[in-house]
């Protein structure tokens, strides 16, 4: 009888590995048909008959997010972790996946966690390079970096998002070393051009930046970061006009591209006509309603056009969205100065100057660590 039971038991449980196989092997071919709606029923079946899966519950969890139901899958990649700790897939899809919900603060330790689970991932440190740098982690980007590009130094990305990162510390040398060096094994990679212009930009090396951002367009000439670009290059070198043409430019080919609308916009305060700057700074508000820099501008012109009441307004929203920058306190302060509200004014004076010192250090450090 135990014999019988045995032998009925070591069937059953076959029969289950059969099945469970037979499920897993239909998940994965819808998954790679990109059918994300069937691959998630398929592996939600799997799930069900071993609950205790820490892939099957990340494979849920991955697929819920690619169907843009990111609430639901970061639940799931909560209980891969839980089931097994070590299963770094999960780490890395779920801080993914909360980036994405632009939670890029709780999104970077499970990037980190994966790191450290799989350091010798190429893609696990990109991700956590770019998250670092949104959350004003500069050495740990720089640091994944580099870390990435020594795993893969053929994969332009990698070295694309390097270069980027060490011009924006202030090392544009080493960053157009990199961009280089992607240029070098593909030389139609715009990209990589676009971003020495940039580079060169960031140094104030504007000719040099012109002559690339020109380059650039004579191969794609519907490139709207180039023209923009190019505006900010001409710009820089008090050719007004040429700038303003191509910041039309850009938004022809791009009209939803809030920062030329901006940079447009100064370009009409630098030439006096602050009705023009504050239309642009208002369209490019619509386009990005957290545009902290259009907020202030438009207090500046609004303020220079002696429209106190929505100057104000202009700047304490600019302010409250970004409330590092020192200009906005300034600009605020004169304001109020001129209502008579001398001791708000002095506090927005007071605070101006912080913010500005906080800046100034925290730049001194920076540069400290090159």
């Amino acid at each position: 009888m135990f014999r019988a039971f045995f032998l009925i038991t070591l069937v059953s449980a076959s029969l289950a590995a059969a099945d469970l196989n037979e499920i897993e092997s239909r998940a994965a071919a819808l998954k790679s048909k990109g059918d994300a709606a069937g691959a998630l029923a398929a592996y939600q079946e799997a799930a069900e008959q071993d609950p205790k899966s820490a892939r099957y519950q990340d494979e849920i969890g991955f697929l819920l997010a690619v169907l843009k139901r990111s609430d639901e899958s970061i639940e799931h990649f909560r209980r891969a972790i839980q089931l097994d700790p070590q299963f770094a897939p999960a780490q890395f899809h779920w801080g993914v996946a909360l980036c994405l919900t632009q939670d890029t603060a709780g999104g970077a330790p499970h990037l980190k966690a994966a790191v450290e689970l799989d350091p010798n991932n190429e893609i696990y440190r990109m991700k956590l390079g770019a998250a670092l740098q949104d959350t004003g982690d500069f050495p740990g980007a720089l640091d994944a970096y580099r870390h990435a590009v020594d795993l893969a130094p053929g994969d332009p990305n990698a070295r694309m998002g390097l270069g980027m990162m060490l011009v924006s510390t202030r090392r544009a040398d080493e960053g157009i070393a990199q961009f280089e060096k992607v240029l070098a094994a593909d030389p139609s990679n715009n990209i990589a051009r676009m971003n020495i212009g940039f580079a060169h930009l960031q140094k104030l090396e504007l000719d040099q930046a012109v002559a690339l951002f020109h380059d650039v367009l004579a191969r794609d000439p519907g490139n709207a970061p180039a023209h923009y670009n190019l505006g900010v290059a001409l710009k820089d070198q008090d050719k007004v006009e040429a700038a303003q043409a191509e910041f039309l430019k850009a938004l022809e080919a791009d009209p939803k591209l809030a920062e030329a609308r901006y940079m447009l916009g100064t370009t009409y305060w630098q030439s006096g006509d602050f009705d023009a700057a504050a239309q642009q700074m208002r369209a490019a508000i619509a386009l990005r309603p957290d545009y902290s820099e259009a907020y202030f501008m438009l207090g500046t012109a609004l303020k220079q056009k002696g429209e106190v009441a929505p100057a104000e307004e202009a700047l304490r929203t600019a302010i409250r969205l970004d409330p590092e920058n020192p200009g906005a306190f300034n600009t605020l302060g004169q304001i109020l100065r001129q209502k008579g509200d001398i001791e708000g004014s002095r506090k927005m004076f007071a605070e101006g100057a912080r913010v500005k010192k906080e800046k100034e250090d925290e730049l001194g450090v920076m540069l400290e660590r090159k």
